[in-house]
């Protein structure tokens, strides 16, 4: 691991779309200033602030009739592009972008301005892409110098699906979430009350199986039923996932046990969905790596996954929780039962798998290291 205090400071310009919806660039950002002249270029909301690094925020969040947003949205480019030849940066380090089609060819009439592309890898693919999508994600990973992937999975896909070559490729995991973390008991405390809450958190997508869950707890026995209660919660773009999943759960007479809140979660307010769950529920199609997986484990809650090979990697093949086959509601029922009857050693158990986690593996420590290190090479 490399010395903070004896380390060649590199200029890195970072560039993300999604704060404030994720908080993923802030909880790098606090640990990788130790590394580097850290500046971001971020959303006109982004809302945040954190001492040593630099803060542009000029990004178009959206919201605006569409002859508006196209205008804005190339503003936000020429802005991205002054900053980038007026920077003299070392590294530009890519998190998230808005459109690939637009963002791309600025990488590239840009090349010469700085000295390295460095790409995090969220995901390989959108879930909803195309051939022409596919060649452009390969553009854009060729371009790059070096990938930044969190788990083995994404780096098999990237090496067997891209060619990429696996020495440009450096694996480090995501973090835990820190940020909005308050103490209180109910972070490793067993949650009391009489019935077994399950949460599925995050942004509302159909890849992640929300109707899988709502079939898998019609199948649950009334009187079971009783004893449960479900709780969704998460932003919805209807572009991406227009099923109104409301009407699904009144369908399938749910109404009593499944809570459904559409709209973004602001940040003081997650907290108190954690404490007051005791499963969070992934019953994910595919995905290559789940933020809220790791909010999960920030708050010591286990989990119910499906067994896809994202999940059977950042469970540790179910240590932390429960896996069940992927897109097997009858599966996913029978977990969410042997979850429900659960006792005090088991939960102990897996929350112990957790906290060794999050300490040794998913630590932003560890990866503002390692993100150094791709910096350097």
């Amino acid at each position: 691991m490399i010395d903070s205090g004896r380390f060649d400071k590199r200029k890195v310009l970072m560039v993300d779309y999604l704060l404030p919806d994720s908080i993923y660039v802030l909880e790098l950002g606090k640990e990788l200033k130790r590394y580097c002249d850290l500046t971001v270029f971020c959303r006109k909301d982004a809302g945040v602030s954190e001492e040593g690094i630099r803060w542009i925020t000029r990004f178009y969040p959206g919201g605006r009739n569409k002859a508006g947003a196209v205008a804005e949205y190339g503003a936000t480019l020429f802005e991205l592009a002054k900053t980038i030849r007026k920077g003299s940066f070392d590294v530009v380090h890519i998190q998230t972008f808005k459109d690939i089609r637009y963002e791309l060819p600025l990488y590239r009439r840009l090349r010469k301005y700085y000295k390295k592309l460095v790409l995090t890898v969220h995901n390989v693919l959108p879930h909803e892409a195309g051939e022409r999508e596919r060649e452009r994600y390969k553009g854009l990973y060729d371009l790059c110098d070096e990938l930044i992937v969190h788990n083995h999975t994404t780096e098999r896909e990237l090496t067997e699906q891209f060619h990429i070559p696996e020495e440009k490729i450096t694996v480090t995991a995501h973090g835990a979430y820190q940020t909005h973390l308050r103490e209180t008991t109910e972070m490793t405390g067993i949650r009391g009350g009489e019935k077994k809450r399950f949460l599925l958190f995050g942004f509302i997508r159909r890849y992640k199986g929300i109707d899988i869950l709502l079939e898998s707890v019609s199948l649950i026995p009334a009187e079971k039923r009783k004893k449960l209660h479900f709780t969704i919660a998460g932003k919805q773009y209807e572009k991406l996932d227009g099923t109104d999943y409301q009407a699904l759960i009144q369908k399938l007479g749910l109404e009593d046990c499944v809570s459904f809140t559409k709209g973004h979660v602001p940040d003081e307010k997650i907290p108190e969905l954690f404490e007051n769950t005791d499963f969070a529920v992934f019953p994910y199609r595919h995905i290559y790596g789940s933020g809220a997986l790791l909010f999960a484990y920030t708050y010591g809650r286990p989990v119910i996954a499906s067994d896809i090979p994202a999940f059977v990697e950042e469970t540790e093949n179910g240590s932390t929780g429960i896996l069940f086959e992927s897109e097997n509601p009858q599966a996913l029922a029978d977990a969410i039962l042997m979850a429900a009857e659960c006792k005090t050693q088991q939960m102990e158990q897996y929350r112990r798998a957790i906290r060794r986690l999050t300490e040794d593996k998913y630590n932003w420590k560890i990866s503002a290291a390692k993100t150094a290190e791709v910096y350097l090479k």
